[in-house]
């Protein structure tokens, strides 16, 4: 009853919520903006609240980790990520419209396909991955309460029905997705709550997944909390999906604080939750999802499966409606509701491929890896930008083709281009995965420095030889006055 009538409260009080949301990535005027930053927290945290987050945090642990280790790596990590972060809600605010084309102030109106391709690619991984552990929960749990079958065609038709919820949801829009993410904040928060109470009798603090991955107890707490600290650069793109429904008079104090404090409470408590459950398993070998279904009380699975499926309709719901946005920016022929659309339809075959053809779950995690060895110096880029343009951003201009300021030569920032360039390639030799290994993959002994030395090279170049200005025109100032 509470959700209910939380729920009829958002939709009273949000007019948006009663029709399809018809803007995509155009400006968004004041008077259309009504949402406010503690949405983008909600919006954060709900995303994370799912099992591919929470299978995460189980990697300290397999890394040889104890608990304590596992859990002060994990707070790190995710803390610097978060305050990293944080300040690119600040852009979506002031320009009115998402990462992608607000990234055109710094890489030029063409040069925003780099933001466009790493948004999609992104968004279809972790929609791929949140479908199919959703899916997953709900087959390990109804063999167990109902000794229903595990095979792959029940395994699929469980995919379906997150797909077609979260479908709904993305292609309804914005202020749909923000009431899905509010309610799954609370579900999924009381039930990982209560799963540190029913499995306490079974944690042990001491538990570790073997010997230290990286032979050292510090070498492998610095690779845990890398793990920890790329998590907060993947959602960069998403952010401003919405912060640009926020009205400018909150401050950019409240919105660094709803930012970064939803990043930091929903991935600290994904993780450290995954941390907690892995020691409960006899063996670091052991399935995530299925090791915990077959360790819990049986009055507890059915709230276990509840995670997959409100938190695969969490995250899929936000990885979907960004990555719809993500590819409208490629086309401006595609509304919203066709790019959202699209993304689904490819997100299925993929997840088609994965249960019936060729297990795609590793190569899913090392592609969504190499990505954010992508995204950091995108990041670091754009925030180096809107501090030297001092915030101010001309938002008409961002959408103007051919001509304008953003146009910079034939629509690419030749000096943002090619730092992002030159950083990601770094990046790259340093990249340790399934799929590629650089040749610098074991410098630093096994730990993970690809995204940190693309992120680290990009600001230093960027800083150094980029000479970003802004000038608005005065009829854009008067706008915001």
């Amino acid at each position: 009853m509470i959700c209910s009538e939380r729920v009829c409260h958002l939709m009273t009080n949000e007019s948006s919520n009663r029709k399809l949301e018809t803007r995509g990535i155009d400006y968004i005027p004041d008077e259309e903006r009504n949402s406010k930053p503690s949405n983008i927290f909600f919006a954060i945290v709900g995303s994370v609240f799912s099992y591919s987050v929470i299978i995460i945090g189980t990697l300290p642990v397999v890394f040889g980790l104890d608990w304590w280790g596992a859990f002060w790596s994990i707070i790190m990590g995710v803390l610097i990520g978060s305050i990293i972060v944080s300040p690119v809600a600040l852009i979506g605010q002031k320009t009115g419209t998402n990462s992608i084309v607000s990234s055109g102030a710094h890489f030029g109106i063409k040069g925003r396909i780099i933001g466009s391709l790493l948004t999609i690619f992104v968004a279809l991984g972790f929609y791929t991955l949140s479908i199919l552990t959703g899916a997953q929960s709900i087959v390990y749990s109804s063999h167990r309460l109902l000794g229903s079958s595990q095979g792959n065609g029940t395994l699929f038709l469980c995919a379906l029905i997150i797909i077609a919820l979260t479908g709904i949801v993305a292609t309804y829009g914005h202020s749909v997705v923000v009431i899905i993410e509010r309610i799954g904040v609370w579900i999924l928060g009381a039930i990982l709550l209560l799963s540190v109470f029913v499995f306490y009798p079974q944690f042990d603090v001491s538990y570790q997944g073997g010997n230290y991955l990286l032979g050292g107890y510090w070498s492998t707490w610095l690779l845990s909390a890398t793990v920890g600290l790329s998590l907060p650069i993947s959602l960069v793109p998403y952010i401003n999906d919405y912060a640009r429904y926020v009205p400018r008079k909150y401050n950019a104090r409240t919105m660094l604080l709803a930012t970064g404090g939803g990043m930091f409470l929903g991935f600290s408590i994904s993780l450290i939750i995954g941390a907690y459950l892995m020691t409960i398993l006899s063996s670091a070998e052991t399935p995530f999802i299925q090791g915990i279904i077959e360790a819990s009380p049986m009055a507890f699975v059915l709230p276990l499966t509840f995670i997959g499926i409100v938190g695969g309709l969490t995250q899929g719901s936000f990885a979907l409606y960004g990555g719809g946005l993500g590819l409208e920016t490629l086309s401006s022929n595609l509304s919203r509701i066709a790019t959202t659309t699209i993304i689904n339809i490819v997100s299925l075959v993929l997840i088609f491929l994965a249960i019936f053809i060729y297990d795609l779950t590793d190569l899913i995690n090392a592609f969504v890896t190499i990505i954010i060895v992508g995204i950091s110096p995108w990041l670091s880029i754009f925030l180096i930008g809107y501090y030297k343009c001092r915030g101010e951003y001309d938002a008409f201009a961002l959408h103007q083709e051919g001509h304008g300021q953003y146009w910079f030569v034939k629509g690419f920032n030749i000096q943002a281009v090619t730092i992002w360039v030159v950083s990601m390639i770094i990046g790259l030799l340093f990249t340790n995965t399934s799929i590629f290994i650089g040749p610098f993959a074991d410098v630093m002994k096994g730990v993970d420095v690809s995204f940190i030395s693309s992120l680290i090279v990009s600001a230093i170049l960027f800083a150094v030889f980029s000479n970003d200005s802004v000038k608005m025109d005065n009829s854009y100032k008067e706008s915001i006055k």
